[in-house]
């Protein structure tokens, strides 16, 4: 028994359904773009709760061109954290 509940948040897909959804996660896969998405556009979108933020293959963001994105997620992040 567990009460982990994951969700995969990419562009593309029905932002209004992920709002509704992310609501009930504690485990978030998504796409830099779509995650900073959220963070400005979803209305209760809270990460004062984060423990753990991974940004896989961070160099290949980078290289494609993500880092305002990245610098952007990052500020919008709790200082705590």
């Amino acid at each position: 028994m567990h009460d982990l509940s994951a969700g995969l948040l990419i562009g593309g897909k029905n932002l209004r359904f992920e709002q509704e959804r992310i609501k009930n996660m504690n485990i978030l896969i998504c796409t830099p773009g779509r995650l900073l998405q959220h963070m400005n556009e979803s209305v209760g979108f809270d990460a004062n709760n984060l423990r753990v933020l991974v940004f896989d293959e961070v160099d290949r963001i980078l290289d494609m061109g993500f880092k305002d994105t990245i610098d952007q997620i990052l500020k919008n992040l709790p200082r705590n954290v």
